[in-house]
């Protein structure tokens, strides 16, 4: 497996590097310190897998992604960079990048995120799922969170967690009868039949 490395800060390379090896046994890989370096290692074909530091040198902000994606569609890219707010990540992911690894995540979690990446899914990074989540609440806040009692967004706010009613009436320490016609009331009150729905208003009032 030929895997590419590419960041203009050798620090960051070396620190990296052992990780990025990790990921398959038979990973080879190279290193690049722009983007020019990286379409030299591309010329005799693409890579199972490049990772981009996207402040380097070449890359013209996103063009270099844009550049790479034209040249080889197939080939599974992914961003690497220090700043991950929301705007960033998902101009990647709009312009085809398959994953955004912030800079400060750890050896473990960059190793299984490119791992996902590599099985052919895309990688966002947990946090801005979270922001996400917070600015859908927050978006269906003004019409009907606002209509829910504080013990019914509690409510709301555990079952977003995945939690069974049973793990629910333990963390409120209420009866599971209570927390049922809460969520009944919840469920009326959004428009929605069960708890999957509810999930789905909260999530995909913003989506990714």
């Amino acid at each position: 497996m030929r895997i590419i490395l590419a960041d203009d800060h050798v620090m960051i390379r070396e620190g990296l590097r052992p990780f990025v090896e990790r990921i398959a046994a038979d990973a080879i890989v190279q290193e690049a310190g722009s983007l020019p370096d990286v379409l030299a290692l591309l010329k005799d074909g693409p890579a199972d897998l490049v990772i981009l530091d996207l402040k380097m040198p070449g890359m013209n902000g996103y063009q270099g992604l844009v550049t790479l994606r034209q040249m080889f569609p197939q080939m599974r890219c992914v961003m690497l960079s220090a700043v991950a707010d929301r705007d960033h990540v998902l101009e990647a992911i709009r312009l085809g990048a398959d994953g955004f690894i912030p800079k400060h995540l750890s050896g473990a979690a960059m190793v299984s995120a490119l791992q996902l990446v590599l099985s052919g899914e895309r990688f966002i990074p947990a946090m801005l799922m979270e922001r996400s989540r917070d600015a859908a609440e927050g978006d269906i806040g003004g019409d009907l969170i606002s209509k829910l009692t504080p013990r019914e967004r509690d409510i709301l706010r555990l079952l977003r967690e995945g939690l069974p009613n049973k793990v629910i009436a333990n963390r409120l320490e209420v009866s599971e009868v209570t927390v049922k016609s809460h969520l009944g009331n919840v469920f009326r009150k959004l428009g929605v039949q069960n708890r999957l729905q509810a999930m789905r208003l909260m999530v995909d009032s913003e989506p990714l």
